[in-house]
Parts: C-alpha cells; sequence; structure tokens
C-alpha cells in the first residue's frame, strides 16, 4: 500500500507493524460507526436497518487493541454528525495508527474532507465499482459519480491526495476494471481490489461463473500491467493470481479474521470480520485466544493482503518505492 506519509511517519509505521505482529495484537481494527445508510446496493442490506448509534466514545476500543490501523466503516460512516470528534478523540490517543474512511462518498464536500483530514483521517477509500455514471444506478444515489468527479480531482490535484477508489472486481464490471484504473489516474489518486461475496445476502449474481475464469485470468493479468505501468494500483500480485481460483472454487484457505484484523460493531460486539456474527464485546476479546473462523468464503482486500507474501517487489510497493 502507498502510504502518504512522511519518511519519519512510515518508520513510525513500521515500527508499530514489528509491535503488533510481536505482541500478536490486530493489525488493523474496523469501527463500524453506524449501520444506517443512504445507498441501496443489491449486495448489501444495511440501507434497511433501523438501528441507531449506540457508542459515541470508541477511544476504549482502540486503547484495548492498540492496532497499526483503524477503519471506519459502516453503513455509511459520514451520516454521522460527530464522526469527526471520533477521529479526532482516536488520533489524540497515544502511539501511531493510520486512519482510514471507508465510504460510498455521497456526503462528501470539500467541507467535510478537509474536516476529517484535520481530525487525522490519512486515507479515505471511495467505494466504487464503475467509472461513470453505472455507479449511481448501483448504489441508487442519483448524481453520485457526477459529484464525485467534480470533487475527488480537483482536491487532489490541491495536494489532498489521500483518496483510494475501493473496487470489487466481480462479473459484472469484469471489463470495465481497466477503464476504473485509468480514470482513478486521471483523477491524480490510487485503486484498490477486493472480491465479491454472498455473505450479506446470499445474492451470487455477481460472482464470476465457471465458464468466464479464462476472462478473469485475462483481466487480472492486464491490471498486473497496468500496475507497473500507471503505478497507482495498491492491490497485490498475489490478490490478481489468486482471484480466479476463489470464484472457481468459492473459498479460499488461510483467513486470519478476529487475529489480524477485527471487526466492531456500533454496540462494541467484536466480529471477526464484517461479513461474520458477533463473538465478544470488546472488553472480554483477546485475539491471540481467538480459534479462528474456519469460513474463507470471501477474498476480500482486508484478509488478502495480509495473506500476501511479502516479496522485494511487495516490500517496494508497501515503501511507496515501486
Amino acid at each position: 500500500m502507498k502510504l502518504g506519509l512522511t519518511p519519519i511517519e512510515k518508520l513510525r509505521a513500521l515500527a508499530k507493524f514489528v509491535d503488533v505482529r510481536w505482541h500478536r495484537r490486530p493489525l488493523s481494527v474496523s469501527i463500524e460507526v453506524t449501520r444506517r445508510c443512504n445507498a441501496r446496493c443489491d449486495f448489501c442490506e444495511y440501507w434497511k436497518t433501523k438501528d441507531r448509534d449506540d457508542l459515541s466514545d470508541f477511544t476504549a476500543i482502540v486503547r484495548r487493541f492498540d492496532p497499526l490501523a483503524v477503519v471506519f466503516t459502516g453503513g455509511e460512516p459520514t451520516l454521522r454528525r460527530d464522526l469527526v470528534s471520533i477521529v479526532r478523540a482516536i488520533k489524540e490517543l497515544p502511539g501511531f495508527r493510520y486512519l482510514v474512511l471507508l465510504t460510498n462518498g455521497g456526503c462528501l464536500t470539500e467541507r467535510k474532507v478537509r474536516e476529517l483530514v484535520d481530525a487525522g483521517i490519512n486515507q479515505i477509500n471511495i467505494s466504487m465499482n464503475y467509472p461513470n455514471a453505472r455507479q449511481d444506478q448501483e448504489r441508487g444515489l442519483p448524481g453520485l459519480f457526477a459529484r464525485l468527479e467534480a470533487l475527488v480531482p480537483r482536491l487532489a490535484r490541491e495536494g489532498l491526495s489521500l483518496f483510494t477508489l475501493a473496487s470489487m472486481l466481480m462479473l459484472d464490471n469484469l471489463h470495465e476494471a481497466e477503464a476504473t484504473v485509468r480514470l482513478a489516474h486521471k483523477w491524480g489518486i490510487n485503486i484498490a481490489f477486493s472480491a465479491y461475496n454472498d455473505l450479506k445476502n446470499g445474492k451470487q449474481d455477481h460472482f464470476v461463473p465457471p465458464e468466464r475464469i479464462e476472462e478473469l485470468r485475462q483481466v487480472c493479468d492486464r491490471l498486473k500491467r497496468l500496475k507497473r505501468e500507471l503505478g497507482n494500483v495498491m492491490t497485490s500480485d498475489y490478490f490478481f493470481d489468486t482471484l480466479p481460483e476463489f470464484y472457481l472454487k468459492r473459498q479460499i484457505p488461510g483467513c486470519q479474521a478476529g487475529k489480524i484484523m477485527i471487526h466492531v460493531s456500533p454496540t462494541g460486539m467484536v466480529q471477526p470480520c464484517a461479513e461474520l456474527g458477533p463473538v465478544a464485546h470488546y472488553s472480554d476479546f483477546v485475539p491471540r485466544d481467538f480459534t479462528g473462523t474456519n469460513c474463507n468464503r470471501c477474498f476480500d482486500s482486508c484478509r488478502a493482503e495480509p495473506q500476501a507474501p511479502i516479496t522485494l517487489r511487495r516490500a517496494a510497493e508497501l515503501l511507496g518505492l515501486a
């Protein structure tokens, strides 16, 4: 991952990585600050929830697990009016941590972005599966793509190059992936890929079927070449090489959810990942004692990238040198 950090911050991040791994703490903690959502995605039903937010202070969670990265997610996290103060409170805790916001982008404005950056956000991941107005249809948010196209590249040109497009590589957008990479490059930002899974609602329409696997392999090979050509693809070669196997078998062994990454609900309950049910309250959960999920039914980037072998090339990519 190419981090927008100073050389000193990169050294701090490396030291924190070593400390986290040595003491067997999670590398990342995803905090689901709300389950409310303004989008209407067919692969997720969070938008149907009527639950309100419970916790207003998440600092005790971060103190307990002391991860390298904290991801603010949902639902749609920008629906929380107190999101900036939540971010600031965690940033002000002692020690280094990298703060990421995952959003559909529908509520982003220049003012909101600058407030989040001032509060301590290091990276804003915008979920985007299509390089055009089809994104509006998928999310059920008219005008979404046009708003992002007007906002993101302008802020990137002004020096706020903290944006990353987070894209699911699936049947529906198989042959639009290259265009999405080039769009991100045109906007002056990074892109990272993940895989589709049916764990949220059982919908299987978006899986790449066996008869299309060879097409997927060709797309993945092309994306690896684009990664070297354009330099803005954050995804590991391991992900692209393994993705066809995942879609063929619908599972990949080796998931470490609940150990190297955990997900915390708005009520403070720990889930091994966003797709699985709660296992304990955060105050009682001990990652090094967790026996594992035995799930392996997704190939999301949050589990795929930590599994990627640390080759010389990947190390250079992580340090922003390749």
